[in-house]
């Protein structure tokens, strides 16, 4: 890549404060296994439908494709945005106990789970 910022392509930028891999599965408890066989102790689990490494979580949810990328953002109005901008789809936002997350699918098939933190009550 180029440094000159006026060749790069316009995309999510500095709108993602982290990017993992995710892998969902209906057999969690045993790939999970398998990941920790591989790559140690997750970072967090709650040892019975996530668990996270630095680079791959592994969930549970199956209603979506098997492998994705995770991705937080603070401002997930403006990802949607951008991604709206550059043809990708933009799935029903869902808001769960701890995050607010929207499916992304680009025009060529790449899945980007978008996420931020739900406020507190």
């Amino acid at each position: 890549m180029s440094d000159d910022k006026s060749t790069e392509r316009a995309g999510f930028g500095s709108l993602f404060e982290r990017v993992t891999v995710m892998h969902a599965t209906d057999r969690w408890a045993g790939v999970a296994g398998d990941v920790e066989a591989v790559m140690g102790s997750p970072r967090f689990s709650d040892g019975s439908a996530w668990a996270a490494w630095d680079a791959l979580s592994v969930s549970d949810e199956t209603d979506g494709p098997a492998w994705s990328l995770l991705a937080r953002t603070a401002d997930l109005a403006a990802t949607i945005d951008v991604a709206r901008s550059l043809g990708w789809q933009v799935g029903q936002k869902s808001v769960g106990g701890h995050e607010t997350r929207v499916p992304l699918r680009s025009p060529s098939g790449l899945t980007v789970i978008a996420y931020t933190p739900t406020p507190a009550p």
